[in-house]
């Protein structure tokens, strides 16, 4: 039935593959909007994801092993140029009303899934206020990192729920960070900071064998879901000291975020940093002392405003 194909699609990874599930299934705007019209949630909320994100590309390619040098089949995606479906005027403002109302009918579990889902897609904020609400500490350390990144930055609210979260599972560690930020002046970080201070925005491009590039993608997906910070509207950046962590280097003036990283249709993966002077090029060296046999450079460097 429909309705169990639409519920596969929303909690496929937790809610986080939602998009390129619905691109490769080939339901319709049409259909998606009959059975949200009759109440269905689950449809709407792939309505929602329709209209906001793109359609997809998939393809198999066959590569060779270099350890067994077996071939190996390997499923590739890519997002294409526009979104699934054309959005009516007020159709999305409309949407998100009927989901958002519909938040107190539903359970922590597939609360974290609609979350995971519509990120990047609505505001949902008010989703993880509900899962506060409940208790989820970890919706209190990010609704924490949501109010203490968002610009003008609210502190007073961040604090708020960043004290509940300590409460709830006392990570001090994960507090003191988060009190570091809060408070940040460079006056007051000097060792943490180039003398000539000037943030930037740099992009990274690197390029190999797909199956290197796989693995670095499925490492920013993970540190993505483990550490990602609101950014903008409905993005998130990466702290690059996490990014740092996870190829094993230690970089002690690691100041910056991953804001984007994209995969292109050729082995080209992109990462677009803004960062700390001379960070861009210390994460270039990381990734070539662990991923010898890609190419790894900056192509792009310029003084942020």
């Amino acid at each position: 039935m429909i309705q169990d194909t639409i519920k596969d699609i929303l909690h496929a990874n937790g809610g986080f593959d939602a998009a390129p599930g619905l691109s490769r299934s080939g339901l319709t705007k049409q259909e998606l909007r009959s059975l949200a019209d009759e109440g269905n949630i689950e449809a709407a909320i792939l309505l929602l994801i329709g209209l906001k994100s793109p359609s997809y590309k998939f393809w198999e390619e066959d590569f060779e092993d270099e350890d067994t040098h077996e071939m190996v089949k390997i499923d590739r995606c890519m997002p294409l140029e526009g979104t699934m479906f054309e959005e009516d005027p007020g159709e999305v403002a409309d949407l998100t009303s009927v989901v958002l109302k519909d938040l107190a009918n539903q359970s922590d579990e597939e609360l974290k899934v609609w979350q995971n889902a519509l990120s990047g897609v609505i505001n949902v904020t008010p989703i993880i206020e509900k899962l506060v609400d409940a208790g989820d500490v970890d919706a209190m350390w990010l609704l924490g990192d949501r109010y203490a990144y968002a610009e003008p930055m609210d502190k007073e609210n961040a604090l708020k729920y960043y004290d509940m979260a300590l409460a709830a599972d006392g990570d001090r560690e994960r507090y003191d960070q988060a009190m570091e930020w809060l408070n940040y002046s460079p006056l007051e970080h000097p060792e943490d900071l180039a003398e000539d201070f000037d943030p930037r925005e740099a992009v990274i491009m690197i390029s190999g064998h797909p199956l290197y590039m796989d693995q670095i993608e499925y490492m920013f997906e993970d540190l993505t879901k483990s550490h990602g910070l609101p950014y903008l509207e409905t993005d998130y950046a990466i702290p690059l000291k996490f990014v740092f962590e996870a190829i094993g280097v230690d970089w002690v003036d690691n100041t910056g975020n991953l804001i984007r990283y994209t995969r292109h249709s050729e082995p080209v993966l992109t990462l677009d940093l803004e960062c700390n002077p001379k960070v861009d090029e210390a994460l270039v060296e990381a990734f070539q002392k662990a991923y010898p046999l890609l190419t790894v450079e900056v192509v792009d460097n310029s003084p942020g405003e």
